[in-house]
This record gives structure tokens, sequence and C-alpha cells, in this order.
């Protein structure tokens, strides 16, 4: 009798098998490194919009001689919230559109709320800025809060 050689039905049937684990296993782990990709990727856009807004607002209440003229948020549906400043720039939030303008250029988007308010307290301005955006919420105890020195 001559020896025979060669791939038996059964041990194919074991490598597709093996073969289908292996890739079954490579396409849950890629899976899941792409869903946390785009979760970072997304809070990632959030927090862009959040410094952009922050580093704005912030060189404006730090110029010199610069006082609050008005800060208003409408009651009705959408809300729309204005803060006006002595040297002629006005930050406007609307909530149709959600988005912040810095007079009438676009500064942030995916702003869910944004309401402006100040104080005169001891010849200071201390302007409050409710803001969320996304997952970043600074309301309540956590209110941003900006003086003016005058």
């Amino acid at each position: 009798m001559k020896k025979e050689r060669g791939i038996t039905l059964i041990s194919v049937i074991i490598y597709v098998i093996a073969l289908l684990v292996v890739v079954g296993l490579i396409s849950t782990l890629t899976g899941y490194f792409y869903k946390n990709v785009n979760v970072s990727t997304e809070n990632s856009e959030l927090t862009t919009q959040f410094t952009k807004f922050n580093s704005y607002f912030t060189s404006e209440v730090n110029e010199k001689n610069i006082t609050v003229l008005d800060a208003k948020t409408s009651d009705e549906t959408p809300k729309t919230s204005y803060i006006a400043f002595s040297n002629g720039v006005t930050y406007t939030f609307n909530e149709e559109y959600k988005a912040i303008y810095r007079n009438n250029i676009k500064i942030c988007t995916n702003v869910d709320r944004c309401l402006f308010s100040y104080d005169f307290i001891e010849n200071k301005y201390v302007v409050y800025v409710d803001l969320k955006i996304g997952n970043i919420e600074r309301t309540g105890n956590n209110i941003l809060t900006f003086t003016i020195n005058n």
C-alpha cells in the first residue's frame, strides 16, 4: 500500500473553524477600538468648542477700561441671550442654531445652553455665564464667573 499524503476532510474543517474563531476575535477587538476612537473624537470636539469660547470671552473681559453695557436673556422659545461690552463687542447665544456669536461671527457650535448675566459689586463687574456644551456643563456652583476690575 501506498502512504496517503495530504489533508483530510476533518483537518480542513478544524482549520476553517480555527480561522473563523481568530477572525471573529480580531473583528470584535477592532470594533471596540473604533467605537472608542469615535467617542474620543466627539469629546475632543466639545472640549475645543468650550476652550474657544473661554479664550475669546477671557480676552474680552481682560481688556483695559471695559464695562458691561447690558446682558439679557429672552423668555421666548427659542431662547436668546446676549451681553454687550463698552468696546462694541456683543456675545449672543441663539438656542435655535445652537451657536454663540461674537458680534455677527459664529465662534462656537453645538452649544446647548449659554445664559449671560452680571452684577455690579464694589466697583467691579462680575459676569456669569451659565454654559452647557455636550457633557461639559458649567452651571450652578460651577458657573463660569469673570470679574472685570475698573
